[in-house]
């Protein structure tokens, strides 16, 4: 049984699947997918609206939970992988159509087959055409991406790796010391303001997942800021979160603010604290949380202020170049995207034809549910 997590990336992986007992409940034939059936994922934020297609007959009977939807075309109407380039075109579409509360927006099949319109040239041969081409610029856009993500991988492995090295091969002559010792922990001058008492201004507020809101009080400038409750799933990262604030900022109890007396200090300890793993000093099953006695007895290794200078020196320059590497293939991700769109768009209007002799194709304009058997 297929959910919506073995959509994604426009293919199906059963391999998240799950085994259903027919002698429980009884499936009706209908629901067993076919290949040139399309899935598109009817419920959940960040799920919601992914389209895939069966491009193989299942090799055993299988069918999708209530989560997905079965698109299936009427008989000999579509080149069956043109009808699933046709959904791919209109994802983004049926991504914003979702209906109901964060976390729980889901797209009634009535909507799916009543609200959108496809285009389709009425010939077989011609839908084959066009399948054939996107399935060329697809693969080696498809290779691209590949390429592209993992080159941002290895960005930011390499980054992580320096800064691993760092804080590894060169601290064995280094004093080790509490963190409690070598930096105020401002947790226990805070004065909470409840939520009813702010007021929204320009002053970032920060909490367990990040920027959640803006008050017009600042307590803290400067200072280091570090998450230390799982609102999010934080906590559940390799590293910690860890940063400076730059400017004045206001956080809740999710989060410590540590104040240093040197600028040196703080920004290595900040390389240090994001160069390791918390959990051992975590506690709490149900609310992971990092509390302000752990967080004070964590050991930093701490060379002289000089070596602190020299070494937040070159990580701050490995970083740079780091996040240059990062924004150069995030932006080439970006642009296959868009190259992705750009076929499909072309594809769908006829613009797809071999040379400019050759006339435009008669596109039909329908909507989904008068192309469905099911």
């Amino acid at each position: 049984m297929a959910g919506s997590e073995c959509i994604r990336n426009h293919r199906i992986s059963l391999d998240q699947s799950r085994r259903h007992d027919i002698l429980t409940k009884a499936i009706n034939p209908e629901r067993y997918i076919r290949f040139g059936d399309v899935l598109v994922n009817s419920t959940g934020t960040g799920t919601l609206g992914r389209v895939a297609q069966v491009r193989a007959e299942p090799s055993e009977p299988t069918t999708v939970d209530t989560h997905v939807t079965i698109v299936r075309p009427i008989d000999g109407m579509f080149y069956p992988e043109y009808f699933g380039y046709m959904l791919v075109k209109i994802e983004d579409e049926i991504i914003s159509s979702g209906e109901g509360a964060s976390g729980q927006t889901e797209l009634p099949r009535s909507k799916l087959t009543n609200s959108f319109v496809v285009s389709f040239p009425e010939s077989l041969e011609e839908q084959k055409r066009i399948v054939a081409i996107l399935d060329q610029a697809f693969e080696g856009i498809a290779a691209a991406t590949a390429n592209a993500e993992k080159n941002l991988a290895n960005a930011r492995e390499l980054f992580e790796s320096y800064l691993s090295c760092v804080f590894n091969c060169d601290s064995d002559n280094w004093t080790q010391e509490n963190l409690g010792h070598i930096c105020e922990n401002l947790d226990s001058k805070r004065v909470p303001i409840t939520k009813s008492k702010r007021i929204h201004g320009d002053i970032p507020y920060y909490g367990a997942s990040g920027v959640v809101d803006h008050v017009a009080d600042c307590l803290f400038d400067e200072d280091l800021l570090l998450v230390s409750e799982d609102g999010a799933n934080l906590l559940a990262r390799t590293y910690p979160i860890a940063f400076s604030i730059s400017g004045k900022a206001w956080v809740n109890n999710h989060a410590h603010v540590l104040r240093f007396n040197d600028a040196s200090s703080q920004k290595f300890v900040e390389y240090y604290l994001n160069s390791i793993s918390l959990k051992s000093y975590v506690s709490g099953m149900a609310q992971p949380k990092l509390n302000q006695r752990s967080l004070n007895s964590i050991k930093v290794p701490f060379p002289s202020l000089t070596e602190q200078v020299r070494f937040v020196d070159a990580l701050d320059k490995m970083s740079d170049q780091s996040k240059q590497l990062e924004a150069i293939f995030t932006q080439k991700l970006t642009a296959l995207t868009e190259l992705k769109q750009s076929l499909l768009q072309k594809a769908f209007s006829g613009e797809l034809t071999p040379d400019f002799l050759t006339p435009t194709p008669d596109f039909q304009q329908r909507k989904i549910s008068r192309l469905l058997l099911i």
